[in-house]
């Protein structure tokens, strides 16, 4: 969803693996979370580079001032401020980053999410423990690292980022970036479009922190994902110049259950019976 400054540095205490609700609206995820010790729901985003909180929970944290900071997204860019010291908590696991980036929610909410938003937890949760989640299921666990996970085993890439999984479009092989913040069409780069020659289709609004975009859509006229076939997917154009080939959302990944362990750079996917 987000491009944030990487703020990767930091340490987790978890808990014993139990299931928690995992809310969908609109095709986003949420969670239960806690920001200085302040209860909130906050959006799961694994294509997020660090904590995002709502400039109104911050002062309602009592957040310090923090510094100035422009953060740039897929829309522009927006102003913001990044403040360290603050504990996030989630899923029963304790995170202290580096610094979290505070800003106000409420354009990115009331346009993009349709939810409202006061917090992001991004990929430091996804750093710091194992974690399996049934969209379908709207089930989220922490789950011990000894356990083996069922599904195919996907090798995770960096890429600007956001880590990226393999995948076969069209019959060709590319990086898909594995982005549970995103709640929309699947996003491919203008290169990889131009590459397989896909043709215009219509246009459509997208683009997040920093504002709206207009997108070109085309259609991928087939998206091979662990081992299950997508046919006919309509994607959307992200014409920003570190796009990766694709980006793969909610709309995809509900499909399997899904095990994530970013340390071991790894995720496994199962799919699940069609309904």
């Amino acid at each position: 969803m987000t491009r944030v400054v990487a703020l990767a540095a930091l340490f987790a205490l978890a808990a014993p693996a139990t299931a928690e609700p995992l809310r969908s609206y609109n095709g986003r995820l949420f969670i239960d979370a806690r920001i200085a010790g302040v209860a909130t729901e906050a959006l799961l985003d694994s294509g997020a580079e660090a904590t995002v909180v709502d400039s109104r929970l911050a002062a309602k944290a009592h957040l310090p001032e923090g510094t100035p900071q422009t953060m740039r997204g897929s829309g522009g860019r927006a102003s913001a401020r990044l403040v360290e010291g603050v504990t996030v908590t989630a899923l029963g696991v304790e995170l202290h980053p580096e610094a979290v980036v505070v800003m106000d929610l409420s354009e990115v909410a009331s346009r993009l999410i349709k939810h409202p938003t006061q917090a992001i937890v991004g990929r430091e949760l996804f750093d710091a423990a194992r974690l399996r989640v049934d969209i379908a299921g709207g089930r989220i666990d922490v789950v011990p690292r000894a356990t083996q996970p069922s599904g195919i085993r996907l090798p995770l890439t960096g890429h600007a980022g956001i880590e990226s999984i393999p995948v076969l479009a069209n019959g060709r092989r590319v990086a898909a970036e594995f982005d549970l913040g995103n709640g929309s069409d699947v996003l491919i780069s203008r290169a990889l479009a131009k590459r397989l020659k896909l043709r215009v289709i219509g246009r459509k609004q997208g683009g997040g922190i920093g504002g709206p975009v207009m997108r070109d859509l085309v259609r991928i006229v087939s998206l091979d994902v662990a081992g299950r076939r997508f046919r006919n997917v309509t994607a959307a154009v992200d014409d920003q110049p570190n796009a990766n080939d694709l980006n793969i959302g909610t709309s995809i990944l509900r499909q399997f259950l899904i095990t994530t362990d970013f340390n071991k750079r790894a995720v496994w996917l199962r799919p699940l019976r069609r309904q």
